[in-house]
């Protein structure tokens, strides 16, 4: 989502060559599985599947967007990663009572 993100704010649209399972050392299947997640719960749109008899069938993405949702998440996300650092900053500061 990060890089979609990217391409939201840089008015690019996504490159299906770094879009691949390979770019994220995963497989194929765990690749479509994520998108087709991050989709259903409204974090991203633009892809489709068709089912056929020898398998499933992905487009779009070249297509692939990131929605407000997404945007909400990735925003939320970070906020709580920099609450965790700084809390576990101020707890080593903190003497051992």
């Amino acid at each position: 989502m990060k890089y979609l993100q990217y391409c939201y704010e840089n008015g690019l649209g996504p490159d299906p060559n770094i879009l691949q399972a390979r770019t994220f050392a995963i497989s194929n299947h765990q690749f479509y599985q994520t998108l087709s997640m991050l989709t259903d719960d409204g974090y991203i749109k633009g892809l489709t599947r068709t089912s056929t008899k020898s398998g499933d069938i992905w487009t779009g993405l070249d297509q692939l967007s990131i929605t407000s949702s997404g945007l909400q998440y990735l925003a939320e996300n970070n906020m709580m990663k920099k609450a965790c650092k700084t809390f576990k900053e101020v707890r080593d500061w903190l003497p051992f009572v």
